[in-house]
């Protein structure tokens, strides 16, 4: 068994416009003046620039670096020699060390300790185009920060997310100012691979990867070619690698020796440092919140997801743009749901931030008060907010000159509707003898009276009243609930006829209308994509109708679970409820069919939102159902004390895709995944011969929290994920077991955790293979539907 080290050594560009040790100027093309500190003449007294300094001791607090007192001036003996016309003292500044930072991958937290924290000079860079290596030198000289941490990390991803972090950090200080901090932070790598529990003697350095992404990239290739020559007895030679993006290897690039690593020598004769008052000062009045603590303070100040308090946080201008906007009176989940779906790619259409935008927080906080006073829709907001940044209005102003205003009088509507009925006697007696059809009828013509701007949910309380009957629309899917027993015994799914004759039969919900509508007419166990497609079009169509009390679905109990969660990740939030009724038995055979039937219609008319499910006499949460046993009380949900019913959907705003590329969406997702519950003598070229295939997603049910085989020889799983890295093949992990998949506790579950996979935390495999398919309909890109899926687990479910 290997184990992995891996070192970054980081360095971040400081723009001051002056060299780091000395006064010389940067000029606008590019070249700088010359003086005795920078040609490194004898007696040539350097000292360091205040600015770069207080820069410096601010980034080294932030890392929790203990502070050195009066460091003395050192020079790193293996500088490169530069061209003519570029000048370097070749000093460094060592102010820091013993410093750490803690990052969290796939929600495992660990401790990165930071060695040191110098400043420097820049020596230029290595740019890589055209399969040729130039060195740029046009920052030589300008005040760099040398990060240095130990081999702390143990894969590129954990290298990616320390770097992301920093640059958050950096970020939250507004050190660098008017430049993305990610262009001015460049990274080697330091990569070795050793026979556990061997200690590395020397490592290979990964020079110049000047992207997160490369550094992922690049140090996992790395990793990954140590070990096939530590497999094939051969020896890793300690040497400098550059990143071949185009072949996706690392290449070599200069052998080193001992001596190549930096070297720092004392300078006897030059007096120690002394940052002065200014910059000691300004250090023990630092007081900026970082983005770590602002996330945790904003989830639990506001309500919000973890995964939204990231989001929001991500970025200084962004968080503080959604902290005045909820200080202005907005509601702080619909702002942050707003501005997480559409503001912010609005803001990138426009090529503007949160904080130069003309579109304040202000603006924002009354389009949003528009929305809560149910003034304007979802649809009009959008509209209002696009103008408002392209016109540099107020959105109020633009409302009301459009003619956008939504009608939210009550007795103006109740007015209308009460016209409408008397007008219209017809199908008022066809509602009140129990026909539901002529509603939707009713409702287009209030509509059309209202010219279309009463508020749809207004109409629907009002109409409701005057005709003291409730809507709720029963979508039949088909199933035991509504099925009869043919001739030979066996159960054939029925259709929304059957369901019409057990409701007709309730006297006790004489009161509600019902409009029965045939999804789908098949057992449970036939269920395929495109049936789910179907259901979510029938569903998004009634809830955007603006009719409905509420929406029961009938159902079989075999896929329950997945169409269950399916809904919950889709419509957790909508402005109706949605009960999922299913029955073990069909109707003739008793009365459970009609029990569930009855329940969630009563749940549907009582309930303001949510996702429900109805069976067995036990009203259940449509996350983590778990079915475990025919008859009686079939269902349980798992790893939940209380169950949920409502939250935040992935889904932002009305369902607009048709039927047609739903199917599309959900069929390809699930062409491109792979269900796996591991056993003993699994095979990993069972699961390399399925990624031939072109599955691109397993869901791996391991043991325990987490934990499955990496012994060495064909039944480790070390092998799938090797060619699954190679090929983009991800693994999300759930647990065959009731229990929380961490990857915290065994040997194996480092393993897992430490070859990428997925803990998909407290979620079962049905309700996290259906985020995946809600994932796959929302997300633009694969890197965001991975982002919607590591949103999942443990909190996310509420």
């Amino acid at each position: 068994m290997h184990k992995s080290y891996i070192a970054l050594e980081v360095r971040i560009l400081l723009l001051t416009g002056v060299k780091t040790f000395c006064e010389c100027r940067y000029n606008a093309d590019g070249t700088a003046s010359s003086c005795p500190v920078c040609r490194c003449e004898s007696g040539a007294e350097a000292r360091l620039n205040l600015n770069a300094a207080r820069q410096a001791y601010f980034v080294a607090r932030a890392l929790e670096c203990k502070i050195v007192k009066d460091p003395r001036y050192e020079r790193n003996a293996n500088t490169p020699e530069l061209p003519s016309g570029y000048e370097l003292s070749r000093l460094s500044l060592k102010i820091g060390t013993e410093g750490g930072m803690d990052i969290v991958f796939h929600r495992r937290k660990k401790r990165i300790r930071i060695a040191e924290l110098r400043v420097e000079e820049d020596a230029g860079r290595l740019t890589h185009s055209a399969n040729q290596t130039r060195m740029d030198y046009s920052t030589a000289g300008m005040p760099s920060l040398r990060i240095r941490t130990e081999a702390d990390f143990e894969i590129g991803e954990e290298a990616e997310v320390f770097l992301s972090d920093l640059r958050r950090r950096i970020q939250y200080l507004e050190l660098i100012p008017g430049v993305p901090v990610e262009s001015v932070i460049r990274c080697n790598a330091h990569v070795a691979i050793v026979p556990y529990p061997d200690k590395p003697e020397d490592f290979v350095k990964l020079r110049n990867l000047n992207s997160f992404n490369f550094v992922r990239k690049a140090v996992n290739a790395e990793l990954g070619r140590q070990e096939d020559i530590l497999a094939n007895g051969g020896t890793v030679v300690g040497e400098s690698r550059i990143w071949n993006e185009t072949k996706n290897i690392t290449e070599s690039f200069q052998k080193r020796k001992a001596e190549s690593k930096a070297k720092f020598l004392p300078i006897a004769d030059m007096k120690p440092f002394s940052p002065g008052p200014e910059v000691l000062e300004a250090l023990d009045a630092f007081t900026v919140e970082l983005p770590e603590a602002r996330r945790d303070r904003v989830a639990a100040a506001w309500g919000l997801t973890l995964p939204q308090a990231e989001f929001i946080c991500d970025e200084k201008s962004r968080a503080d743009y959604f902290e005045r906007t909820v200080a202005a009176g907005a509601d702080p989940r619909e702002a942050a749901q707003w501005l997480a779906s559409y503001l912010v790619k609005e803001f990138k259409r426009f090529q503007v931030s949160p904080a130069e935008t003309s579109f304040t927080s202000e603006r924002f906080a009354s389009v949003l008060a528009l929305l809560s006073d149910r003034r304007i829709h979802g649809g009009i907001a959008k509209t209002v907010i696009s103008a408002a940044l392209e016109d540099d209005r107020d959105p109020l102003d633009i409302v009301r000159e459009r003619g956008m205003e939504q009608l939210i009088d009550r007795p103006s509507v109740e007015l209308i509707v009460a016209s409408v009925i008397a007008d219209n006697p017809q199908e008022v007696r066809r509602v009140r003898e129990g026909d539901a059809r002529p509603i939707r009828f009713l409702t287009g013509r209030i509509m059309r009276e209202a010219n279309g701007l009463a508020e749809p949910t207004l109409v629907k309380e009002v109409l409701r009243e005057q005709l003291s009957v409730s809507l709720v629309y029963v979508l039949s899917m088909g199933g035991a609930i509504s099925g009869r027993h043919a001739e030979d015994g066996s159960v054939e799914p029925g259709d929304e006829r059957v369901l019409r004759e057990l409701l007709a039969q309730d006297e006790s919900i004489s009161r509600v209308r019902f409009e029965s509508v045939q999804v789908g007419r098949l057992l449970s166990e036939e269920i395929v994509p495109a049936d789910w497609a179907a259901l979510i079009t029938a569903v998004a169509d009634k809830l955007n109708s603006g009719t409905a009390n509420g929406i029961v679905v009938a159902h079989g109990t075999d896929t329950l679970a997945y169409t269950a969660s399916i809904l919950y990740w889709l419509f957790a939030d909508a402005n109706a409820p949605i009960v999922l009724a299913a029955s073990t038995t069909t109707p003739g055979e008793g009365d459970e069919a009609a029990i569930a039937m009855r329940t969630a219609v009563a749940l549907a008319v009582e309930k303001r939102t949510g996702v429900y499910v109805v069976h067995g006499g036990q009203v259940l949460s449509p996350l983590n159902l778990k079915f475990e046993r025919v008859g009686g009380k079939s269902f349980r949900n798992w790893n939940m004390a209380e169950p949920v019913f409502s939250g935040t959907s992935l889904l932002n705003g009305p369902l607009e895709a048709d039927q047609y590329v739903i199917a599309q969406l959900l069929e390809d997702a699930a062409n491109s995944l792979c269900v796996i519950r591991v056993y003993p003598g699994l095979r990993a070229d069972y699961l390399t011969s399925l990624m031939e295939t072109g599955v691109k997603n397993f869901f791996l049910e391991l043991y325990d929290t987490g934990t499955a085989s990496f012994r060495e020889g064909p039944y480790s799983l070390k092998r799938a994920f090797a060619v699954a890295k190679k090929k983009g093949v991800r693994f999300f992990c759930t647990s065959q077991q009731e229990g929380t998949v961490e990857f915290s506790t065994y040997s194996t579950s480092r393993e897992l955790w430490r070859e990428g996979a997925f803990p998909m935390g407290d979620l079962t495999t049905e309700s996290a293979f259906a985020r995946f398919l809600v994932a796959s309909l929302i997300a633009d890109s694969d890197e965001e539907r991975v982002g919607l899926m590591e949103g999942s687990g443990s909190g996310s479910m509420a």
